[in-house]
This record gives C-alpha cells, sequence and structure tokens, in this order.
C-alpha cells in the first residue's frame, strides 16, 4: 500500500536508487507548509541510506503527520509505526499515532499507545485529553471524564477540554454547569466554533432558544481558522441545528420536550450496479433507492444518495458525511454493491476499480474501516450496514503475486466495532447473499419492511430481518448483525 500511494505522489525515486538528501531536504521535511513538498523531502531524507536513524525517526513522523493533514489516518499510522520503531520514547510520534488511531475510530488501540504516553510523560495534558476523547467516543464517560479533569489540573487554561469536560457534563442533563464549562472555554478562546455549537446545543435543551440560535449563528457566521477540520464540523452542524430550531419555533412547536424528542438523523446512502470491468449488479441501486425512500418517511432530517460511485466519490462523499455525522443523534450509511475480503479486512469496491492482481485491492477499494469512522461523530446511534457479500467476480480473474499469496474469499470478515457502533451484514461473515428474483434483494425487502414496522426496538427488528431472509431463502441466506449498543431502547419507527 504505501509503494502505491507514494507513487501517487510522486515520491518514488528512479529506478529503485536513494538519492542523498540535503539540509534543505530536512528542512522541508520538518516545516514546509505545502503538504507534496513535505511529503517528497521526507521520503528522500528517509531513503537517504546515510540518515542516522534518530533522523530518520523524525522523518517517519514528520511525513506521518503530513498524511495525517490529509486524513490518510492508515498511511499516517505505518508511519508513526516506523519513527516507533527506531525511537520508542519518541512522544510527539506516540501522541500522534494516538491521534490518528482516535480520528480513524481505532479507540482501543489508541487509549493503549495514550496510556503509554501517560506512563513515559505523566504531566501532559494533551495525552490525557486525547485519551479522554477515545474513552467519550467508546462511551465510557466516567473514564473520560476523568481525564479531561486531569488534564485541566496539569493546564487550566486548555479550552478544547473545557469543551470537552462539557460534553458530558450535557450528556449527563447538568446542563447548567455545562455552559459554565462553555462560558469558560469561550473565554480562553473567543474563536472556538465548537465551543459555540455546542453552548447553542446545551441552551436548546434548556429551552433558551434565542441563546441558542444565536450562538448556532455566531458559530456559522465566524470564519474557520486554516486547516481547522473541528471548525468546519462546527460550522457545518450549527448551520443544520440553526435550520432545524427556527423551523420548529417558526411552526409554534418549540418546547424543550419537542427539541429533545426531535432526534436528528441522517443517513448516506450507496447503491453500486453499474461497474465497469465485472457485470452489472441488478440489485444494488434499487434496494437503496428504496432505503432511502423509507428513511425520508421515517423522519431523518437528511437523506444522501450516492450511485455508481468510484472510489475519488466515496472518499469525497464519505468526507462530507463525517462532518454531517458531527451534528446528528443517528448517523447510519447504507451499502450495496460489491465487497471483498482480504487478510481479514473488509473492502468495499467502487464501480472504476479494475483489481486486476490482488495487490491493488488496497489501492482500488476503500476499507470498510472508513465507513465506521464517519458514523462514530454521532452521539446516539452509529449504525452501518452493508448488503455487500455477493459472489465476487473480481476474485476468480484477479492475479495472485508476491512469495505469499493472501487470502481471499467470498463475502466479508467478521468484525469487531467499536462499542456504541452496530453493524449489519445482508449475510453473515464468510457466506454470500442472493440477490433473488426480484427487483429487491431479499435482504433489502425485509429490512425496508420492518424499519416502517411500528414499536420495534431495533434488536428486535434486525432480529425479525434475520429471520425474514432465513425463512425466504430457504435457509441459504443468515443476515448477522455485529457490534453492541448501550441499554437505551432505540426505533425506527415508534
Amino acid at each position: 500500500m504505501r509503494r502505491s500511494v507514494a507513487l501517487v505522489f510522486g515520491l518514488t525515486l528512479a529506478c529503485g536508487s536513494a538519492l542523498a538528501a540535503s539540509e534543505q531536504d530536512r528542512r522541508d521535511c520538518a516545516g514546509s507548509q505545502n503538504l507534496d513538498d513535505r511529503f517528497a523531502a521526507c521520503t528522500r531524507v528517509i531513503e537517504d541510506q546515510a540518515t542516522p536513524p534518530p533522523v530518520r525517526a523524525i522523518a517517519y513522523r514528520n511525513r506521518g503527520n503530513a498524511y495525517a493533514s490529509k486524513a490518510l489516518y492508515d498511511l499516517a499510522i505505518l508511519d508513526f509505526d516506523e519513527a516507533l520503531k527506531i525511537a520508542p520514547q519518541d512522544l510527539p510520534a506516540r501522541f500522534s499515532r494516538g491521534r490518528a488511531l482516535n480520528l480513524r475510530g481505532q479507540y482501543d488501540r489508541a487509549i493503549v499507545d495514550l496510556t503509554e504516553l501517560l506512563r513515559l510523560n505523566p504531566q501532559g495534558e494533551r495525552g490525557y485529553n486525547e485519551r479522554g476523547l477515545a474513552y467519550l467516543r467508546k462511551g465510557d464517560l466516567d473514564q473520560a471524564l476523568a481525564d479531561f479533569d486531569s488534564a485541566l489540573k496539569i493546564n487550566p487554561h486548555l479550552p478544547y477540554a473545557r469543551n470537552n469536560r462539557a460534553l458530558i457534563l450535557a450528556r449527563q442533563g447538568k446542563l447548567d454547569l455545562a455552559v459554565a464549562e462553555y462560558n469558560e472555554a469561550l473565554r480562553l478562546d473567543p474563536d472556538y466554533l465548537m465551543a459555540y455549537s455546542n453552548r447553542g446545543r446545551a441552551y436548546e435543551e434548556m429551552g433558551q432558544f434565542e441563546q441558542a440560535l444565536a450562538d448556532y449563528k455566531t458559530a456559522a457566521d465566524k470564519q474557520a481558522r486554516p486547516k481547522n477540520d473541528d471548525d468546519q464540523r462546527a460550522k457545518a452542524a450549527a448551520k443544520q441545528r440553526q435550520a432545524r430550531l427556527a423551523a420548529l419555533i417558526a411552526e409554534g412547536k418549540a418546547t424543550p420536550k419537542a427539541v429533545a424528542s426531535a432526534e436528528r438523523r441522517v443517513a448516506l446512502v450507496i447503491g453500486n450496479s453499474a461497474y465497469q470491468h465485472v457485470p452489472t449488479l441488478r440489485n444494488p441501486a434499487n434496494d437503496a433507492k428504496s432505503v432511502a425512500a423509507a428513511l425520508r418517511s421515517l423522519g431523518f432530517i437528511e437523506v444522501r444518495e450516492l450511485y455508481d460511485a468510484s472510489l475519488s466519490d466515496l472518499g469525497r462523499t464519505l468526507k462530507d458525511f463525517g462532518d454531517l455525522a458531527a451534528g446528528a443523534d443517528w448517523a447510519i450509511i447504507y451499502y450495496a454493491g460489491h465487497g471483498i475480503e482480504m487478510s481479514g479486512t473488509n473492502y468495499l469496491i467502487p464501480t472504476d476499480a479494475k483489481l486486476e492482481q490482488q495487490t491493488h485491492v488496497e489501492d482500488e477499494a476503500l476499507p470498510l474501516s472508513r465507513l465506521l469512522s464517519k458514523v462514530t461523530p454521532a452521539s446516539k446511534m452509529q449504525l452501518v450496514i452493508l448488503d455487500a457479500c455477493r459472489n465476487n467476480p473480481f476474485i476468480a480473474k484477479m492475479r495472485m503475486t508476491g512469495r505469499a499469496v493472501r487470502s481471499l474469499k467470498q463475502g466479508l470478515a467478521s468484525i469487531e466495532p467499536e462499542s456504541g457502533v452496530l453493524v449489519a451484514y445482508a449475510a453473515r461473515d464468510g457466506t454470500t447473499a442472493l440477490d433473488g428474483d426480484s427487483a429487491h434483494s431479499p435482504y433489502a425487502e425485509a429490512l425496508v419492511r420492518r424499519m416502517l414496522e411500528p414499536g420495534l426496538e431495533i434488536g428486535l427488528l434486525f432480529r425479525k430481518v434475520r429471520d425474514d431472509v432465513y425463512a425466504k431463502t430457504a435457509r441459504q441466506q443468515e443476515p448477522y448483525t455485529y457490534g453492541s449498543l448501550p441499554a437505551q431502547p432505540f426505533y425506527f419507527r415508534r
């Protein structure tokens, strides 16, 4: 994967020979504002055989940070791995790897890294804050709050730790205390857009709608700081919540109870039918349209649809959906199309993929983990539904290369998503799904019917879908769900 992506950025060296790195390369690797220049400079430093190991470790770390700036977290983690192999006590590399794992949705691994970081540097407030975020995203509010408290004990002037502490207080229903924390965060940093957006939500839940609208407007109108992803997410969330609250006020429905019960639910629905290099699939586009229509009828405030998507289409759409999910209570992604398992990792196949040999999978397909990471910002329900377990024509025509052929199997591999995330497969791991003989797959038919049935708690809903499909396919196909949800009941339709 590393070599293929390096080619994209023009980082490989002609004929495999390594050119000597210059002092300018080292300076550019450390601080060039142009990410492509930094990639190239760091690669020359890394590949120069005369580079001392400590300098090579720093170059790996710097290149990893550049990858992370482009949201290429898998590649960033690989570079941080190399840096830490050379220099296990490189604290910036360990922090950066923990943060990348956090952003990648691998919270348990992030916690391990950040715990080791704090063992090496017990006074590192950023380490406590980042680990607190991992615990928060896992749903362990008590441990998250303890970490944010530790960060603030070391440095009381951290606006982001104040904001994160307020998030937990708000979830615990301590809205007055949450607002006080947001106030302090904004005193420390008057341009902190995320604190404005979050304080607006607290005001909204308290029934103080004018204050909420004022905070949403401030977050939406203020200029985002350059290359600040948090600012962009805050602006997107504030615009969405401002529009929703204004609509409730206009309709005379803006009461604390109505606002509290009006969950913000968003979805991304993907249907890949028209593959360019293998036969077209009959049902995915139809299935996706049916699911999208059902979700809209169930009151999802925004349902985005994507059909016959290329790899770049998928990446761009998922990035935008991640921002949308940051302001949502429910975030759902439904995918119908081809999927593939390689060495225990699941990939979704875009319509422009050729997959002429097994080494191309990592370059031409999208890892399932990308979808999981895009639903995790939602505060309540995080769900990915995959109707992607079909017989896969790519496998039969794929050339296997290298000394050790990687495992390629039909169906998808079993997964263990992070706590609070639910993943539903049309067919359990290692098995394939049927398209059926109608305009929709048996799984999509059952899913839509059960979503529209009132009073089905989501756990029971998916068990009923399983029974429907199992019966209709004469026990050839058994849907399966992975992951765990909190004790709170969830309903598509009450």
